[in-house]
């Protein structure tokens, strides 16, 4: 059964109390006395529930900032904000992106939070003593372990190397001012992590209700073993060998695909399918969905949909037209070689003959719309809420495009779920299928593995949902253009079968939070450099003929928006290797001297 997640707000709250953490949060976690409370199962589901609301966020989320990335709402889909997939004007908000970051002063601000880790090691240290049978015990270490990976590797994407703590600490414990670790030796501790809850949660089918299998282990350690091995390849000052985690990777994902649990999900309209893909009722034994949140009245809400418009205003974000431009024609060659490609004078022109992708990724104006019913709480917001796509600024609408590319991405033309305040029930996808599929093509290919049974078995799946030609390796296509922008921002170019597999990963796991994490681990952040990436589509007077150029919108010397060109007039700035990793807040450098600042920044010693 794919994981149903209730829980109440009660431990949200419990877990993120005292998230101002400073110093390792250098103070007891036992308020629940150790020796009185580890007896039952129940006492260990209760410990492990916080940590599923915490890490698994699903639509969760305010318009509070996101730290130390920036963006406002949950990470799926805003994460993106972090990116060159989307242009956000309000550059306050995404220093790094904006190159505009400085370093945070308190200790445990800018991400270097170790609440969480604390909970997880306590638990690990305390769960033997349950009077219950030892595969169960085992089962909810599996949980935990799972979590313990995946929260260290949000550090490690983070900062790099971090302190690896591998028992809860006390205010009196040495291991406070604990060096980072090695890079080397903290991967391989992540990754023994990993694999000890692969090897104790259930198979798919056999866990209890509403709690993680095996599976999900398996994607999010192929996850991990994707950036790390492809992170050292192209860091190559780190001098570490990524061979064996892409080797890691591959095995993860062809065990998934091997064990025959999942599909690419499709109902044969292939202008529709990847669209409904995102906006469904339930993922109950989904073909694709492996792990996904699920809300229920009464117990846990969102106002995701509600607030769709309002989180791009709040963001001031729209998709870059870097991103709009890698989407291929339908003859599977990209725009600067197609005959199929007529141009970007308009929104409407620039899907034609495009990857189907793209016209369920991007709205043309007037598309998802719906009539406000005149008892709906959302006449008092304006008419912005009428149309998903106001198209951009200063024709009156209430949450304009700074690029003209409205998402609608996870945008459901349901009024009833969009009037909502805070009791919506949309679902989230978490763990898809179809990343699996791109790890394993991507690990492989990066060892010299690849064949063309392995395209067969995992691009051209995603292909076929929407129709696109088959990538064969026999015929790789030309992109002159993409390659070239790859060889002047990132200063190398990566294979022809690599390039491809990239498109295919940025166009299929846009907004979802992934593409950040990619431009680091692939040494490409530069391309946020890259003029594509701050600009919007090409402005027609005629469109919109109430809005004024050099007032309401900007333009570079070519047409396009220039969302950038006020706010920041001397572009984006991306300085390497510093702005592959945050900073450590000043504070926690002062208080632990073994501690040592990351490269480029003013506070490293």
């Amino acid at each position: 059964m794919n994981y149903k997640y209730y829980i109440s707000v009660f431990f949200a709250l419990l877990l993120l109390t005292g998230c101002n953490d400073g110093f390792m949060e250098r103070y007891p976690l036992d308020s629940i006395t150790d020796q009185t409370y580890w007896k039952s199962e129940s006492d260990l589901q209760l410990s492990c529930n916080p940590i599923y609301a915490s890490l698994i966020q699903g639509f969760d989320g305010s318009l509070s900032v996101s730290v130390p990335w920036g963006y406002k709402g949950p990470a799926i889909p805003y994460g993106d904000i972090h990116s060159d997939n989307i242009v956000s004007t309000d550059y306050s908000l995404v220093k790094m992106v904006s190159g505009t970051y400085v370093e945070t002063t308190a200790a445990g601000s800018g991400g270097w939070s170790w609440t969480r880790m604390r909970a997880l090691n306590n638990f690990l240290a305390n769960y033997q003593k349950a009077e219950i049978a030892q595969n169960i015990k085992q089962a909810y270490a599996g949980e935990m372990l799972f979590f313990k990976a995946w929260d260290y590797f949000e550090k490690v994407k983070m900062f790099g190397e971090v302190p690896w703590f591998s028992k809860p600490l006390q205010t009196n414990s040495e291991e406070l001012y604990n060096a980072r670790t090695p890079r080397g030796e903290l991967m391989d501790s992540v990754l023994a992590t990993i694999n000890q809850a692969v090897k104790w949660l259930p198979v798919k089918g056999l866990e209890k209700k509403d709690r993680l299998n095996r599976d999900m282990a398996l994607l999010l350690k192929a996850r991990i073993c994707l950036f790390e091995g492809t992170f050292r390849k192209y860091h190559t000052e780190l001098n570490l060998s990524g061979d064996k985690f892409l080797q890691e990777a591959a095995s993860a994902s062809n065990e998934l695909m091997d064990s025959k649990h999942y599909s690419i999900w499709s109902t044969g309209n292939k202008e529709k399918d990847y669209h409904e893909l995102f906006v469904q009722n339930q993922y109950d034994n989904h073909s694709e969905v492996i792990l996904w949140k699920r809300y229920a009245t009464g117990l846990l809400g969102h106002a995701f949909l509600r607030y769709y418009a309002w989180h791009q205003s709040e963001n001031l974000a729209g998709f870059s037209k870097s991103m709009v431009e890698e989407y291929l024609c339908k003859d599977g060659l990209p725009i600067s070689v197609s005959p199929l490609y007529v141009g970007d004078d308009s929104i409407q022109s620039e899907v034609i003959n495009r990857d189907p992708r793209l016209h369920q990724t991007i709205s043309i104006p007037g598309e998802y719309s719906f009539d406000l019913n005149p008892s709906s709480s959302l006449l008092d917001r304006g008419s912005g809420y009428n149309k998903i796509m106001p198209p951009i600024r200063g024709s009156g609408d209430e949450y304009p495009s700074p690029t003209g590319y409205w998402p609608i991405k996870f945008w459901k033309v349901d009024l009833t779920e969009v009037d909502q305040l805070t009791n919506g029930v949309m679902p989230c996808p978490v763990f898809r299928y179809a990343e699996a599929l791109l790890i394993n093509a991507e690990s492989k290919t990066e060892l010299g593995q690849c064949t063309q049974s392995d395209l067969d078995n995992t691009i051209n799946k995603l292909r076929d949902r929407v129709g696109m030609p088959h990538l064969q390796l026999s015929n790789i296509p030309n992109d002159p253009q993409l390659d070239t922008r790859y060889q002047t921002y990132c200063g190398y170019k990566p294979s022809s079968l690599i390039r491809e597999i990239r498109r295919e990963r940025r166009v299929e796991l846009v907004f979802e939070n992934f593409r950040w994490d990619d431009l680091i681990r692939w040494k490409a952040g530069k391309l946020l450099l890259a003029p594509e990436a701050i600009r919007g589509m090409k402005f027609n007077q005629y469109q919109y003929p109430k809005v004024r150029t050099g007032t309401d919108v900007y333009l570079d010397n070519n047409g396009y928006l220039a969302p950038y060109q006020k706010s920041l007039p001397n572009g984006r700035a991306f300085i390497e290797p510093k702005q592959y990793y945050f900073p450590i807040p000043i504070e926690e450098l002062l208080m632990n001297p073994k501690l040592v600042q990351n490269p480029g920044w003013t506070s490293g010693k």
